[in-house]
């Protein structure tokens, strides 16, 4: 580090080479130095001390040393940099751990080689950013004076996850450490690693140069990190704040009510969770069909919710069995998370046959390993509905055993609202797609049972959909007397949309769409209760729900005032990041499945990737969260790197020049003044981060290398990676469950 190469002094006779980091500690504790150690490979090359650091950056607007100075912990550091970083930042001195890779690219490490005073290092970096940058979104720690770069993907993903740390962490084989940067937004990775909408790969800068197709493969990469901590039996052990006296009850045990509990527990609420099932997990045990998932994978991740105290109430109906006014007696907070689990029949003459049942319904009871009532096997089943549901039940009724499976939308097929994986997946194994038709009545036969489901054509010429959401338009749909026809079948299901099912007597705020009415920080009318979710959005995705758990949790923690900060702060780690350009010549390769003969029962059908194709869509990363870092000291102002950048994402501006400067998104990297070998002329490198792909050729081609890639990150030490006692039988239930 440039910065870091300034400010290190020899190493004191007190403290010879030949010590251990904690060794040399504890003699500078006894002289009483201020300085931090920098060590590398095992050898102590120098320290770092507040007045170096004052000499090498103060520039006139830095803070005087008396602000800045920190005494190292009275106590022994123990006999490793990483231990001992954590000492030092629980006792409150700012550090920072500096990290280098070593050994082959496909069993790549990462080593801490020093720990300096956090301060002026970041404010260094810090430099190479600023707030002003109109078309990147920064975070930080102003404190420190530090913006770090948040990347297109992040911005895209509701709940912010650090993607671009994960995926490079798998690049270096780190596969675990990349597990935990998952963690620290997202509780449920073995789902959305399958099963997420991926918004982050939309907006994937991969993408943008090499075509939508061409995304950096996100998602599955979040399933690789999960299979390997899955198969490695561990488990997160949060280090949670002290218990503030304070209790909040959530209904509904989906991904926004479990992720919501899991942060107020690590806040030190006492939470109580109400279930109306028999198990945990709302949508994702109850509603997705399990080859679609690892739902072992799934149990794991909530056990360890409930393992941080999670009082767990199952088969009990809020709304039903306890009134919610009861809730609000008893506890500080309430937070409905109820989702929307019932499904929509339409009205139909026949719909109320006792073969006629929703898709919700349907893969409720399949979620058990129960056959629905009535369910035809080797007899014929019609789907009703073009969506993902539709989709799930389809394949289900053909994996339970079906003859003949129908899906029948409205939607012309090149319109459907599944996606187009699903789809593809369900005709490999049988399902037969009907589109352009709209459902007229559900046919009987003598006996009162089900024998067909009768269709009319629509106008497909007719049809509108709304140009954002890409729904369907229904006032758009008209009929075509005289095109009414018959598909035989025993079994009709209905994918036509779901309700939110609470008890309408509550007094719960609804919208004219009868959903729950709340902000988005899940705040109603009504003092002490909260919603969100489903509930409160419709019908969405999983990612979604995790962020209204989020953003719930910190809604009710401010409403009740108990602010209690966890025992924890993060700790500031500076990475220099990989040359990634070899990836160029690689193509994105989806996960494989198993083959259509092999996907007729509920086995998962997705397979894992093994480590070197893991790593080698990994590397595929262009790493937008790291920053130009340029060594002032050095910089000659050239224009190389300039010159030579594919992008024009550079400019290199001499003060003086008869030209106008870059504006509109460049943001200033640089800015010296050169000593009188040079004319003592001053100028600035620019640069704008949405054109810059991070290629590297500009750090390649700087004549006297002043540039460099640097990512700063703020990791949670709250989070301890713990190995799980293996147990010789699987218990579904939770141990605390009531």
């Amino acid at each position: 580090m440039p910065a870091l190469s300034k400010v290190v002094q020899p190493v004191p006779e007190t403290c010879s080479a030949e010590l251990s980091a904690g060794e040399a500690l504890q003699q500078l504790l006894a002289t009483g130095a201020d300085a931090l150690l920098v060590e590398k490979q095992g050898t102590i090359v120098g320290l770092f001390g507040h007045r170096e650091a004052v000499a090498a950056f103060d520039d006139g607007s830095r803070p005087v040393e008396r602000y800045m100075r920190r005494p190292l912990p009275g106590r022994n550091v123990a006999d490793s940099l990483e231990s001992g970083a954590d000492i030092m930042y629980r006792e409150d001195t700012p550090l920072v751990l500096i990290t280098e890779d070593e050994g082959p690219l496909f069993k790549k490490t990462s080593k801490t080689i020093g720990i300096v005073s956090a301060l002026e290092v970041l404010a260094e970096i810090g430099k190479t950013t600023t707030d002003t940058a109109s078309n990147k979104v920064f975070l930080g720690r102003r404190d420190l004076g530090l913006n770090v770069p948040v990347s297109p993907c992040q911005r895209a993903c509701p709940i912010h996850q650090d993607i671009a740390t994960y995926v490079d962490y798998v690049s270096q084989g780190r596969y675990l450490d990349s597990w935990l940067v998952i963690h620290e937004t997202n509780p449920f990775p073995s789902m959305l690693g399958r099963l997420c909408n991926h918004p982050c790969e939309t907006d994937c800068k991969r993408g943008w140069v090499q075509g939508p197709e061409n995304a950096v493969s996100i998602k599955s990469l979040k399933r690789f990190a999960t299979d390997y901590a899955w198969a490695r039996r561990v488990k997160i052990d949060w280090q949670r704040a002290p218990e503030n006296g304070k209790r909040v009850a959530i209904v509904g045990s989906g991904p926004a009510g479990m992720t919501a509990a899991q942060d107020l527990r690590l806040m030190g609420y006492t939470v109580d969770l109400y279930e109306r099932e028999a198990k945990l997990g709302g949508l994702l045990s109850a509603s997705i069909p399990h080859f679609r998932f690892d739902i072992d994978q799934l149990e794991w991740e909530m056990q360890m919710i409930v393992d941080m105290g999670v009082n767990v109430f199952l088969n009990k109906n809020v709304g039903k069995d306890i009134k919610l006014e009861q809730l609000f007696k008893e506890y500080d907070a309430v937070f409905l998370s109820v989702g929307m689990m019932t499904g929509r029949i339409l009205p139909v003459p026949g719909s109320d046959l006792p073969e006629v049942i929703s898709a919700m319904e349907f893969l409720r009871v399949r979620s058990y390993d129960i056959m629905p009532e009535n369910f035809p096997r080797g007899g014929d089943v019609v789907v009703i509905g073009g969506g993902a549901v539709a989709t799930d039940a389809a394949q289900t009724s053909i994996k339970s055993g079906a003859r003949k499976v129908w899906m029948v939308s409205i939607e012309p097929a090149d319109r459907l609202p599944a996606f187009g994986n699903e789809l593809v997946e369900a005709r490999e194994i049988g399902l037969t797609l009907h589109t352009g038709v709209i459902v007229n009545a559900i046919k009987a036969d003598g006996a009162g049972h089900v024998s067909g489901v009768e269709f009319i054509r629509v106008d497909e010429s007719k049809l509108e959909f709304d140009p954002e959401s890409g729904k369907l338009l229904i006032n758009t749909v008209q009929k075509l007397p005289g095109t009414e026809h018959v598909i035989p079948c025993r079994y009709a299901i209905f994918a036509s949309g779901q309700i939110m099912d609470f008890a309408q007597d509550q007094g719960v705020p609804l919208t004219p769409r009868k959903l729950m009415e709340a902000d988005t920080g899940g705040h109603t009318k009504l003092d002490k209760l909260f919603a969100g979710g489903d509930c409160v959005e419709g019908p969405s995705f999983i990612v979604n729900a995790i962020a209204w758990g989020h953003r719930t949790a910190r809604s009710i923690n401010e409403y009740l005032g108990a602010a209690i900060p966890r025992d924890a702060k993060p700790i500031t780690v500076i990475e220099t990041t990989d040359d990634h350009r070899e990836a160029d010549y690689y193509n994105r390769e989806e996960p494989p499945i198993l083959p259509a003969d092999k996907r007729m029962d509920m086995t998962p059908v997705e397979l894992p990737w093994n480590d070197e194709q893991a790593i080698t869509a990994a590397l595929r990363c262009f790493q937008c969260d790291t920053v130009h870092h340029v060594d002032e000291s050095t910089c000659i102002l050239c224009g190389a790197c300039d010159d030579v950048c594919p992008e024009k994402a550079l400019d290199v501006v001499v003060y003086g020049e008869n030209r106008d400067t870059s504006s509109g998104g460049f943001v200033e990297i640089c800015n010296t003044v050169l000593g009188e070998e040079f004319g003592g002329k001053a100028g600035k490198i620019l640069v704008n981060y949405d054109r810059c792909t991070n290629c590297r050729i500009c750090e390649d081609h700087c004549p006297v290398n002043c540039i460099t890639f640097q990512r700063v990150r703020f990791r949670d030490d709250a989070m301890q990676m713990i190995p799980l006692t293996p147990v010789a039988s699987r218990d579904r239930m939770p141990a605390n469950a009531v």
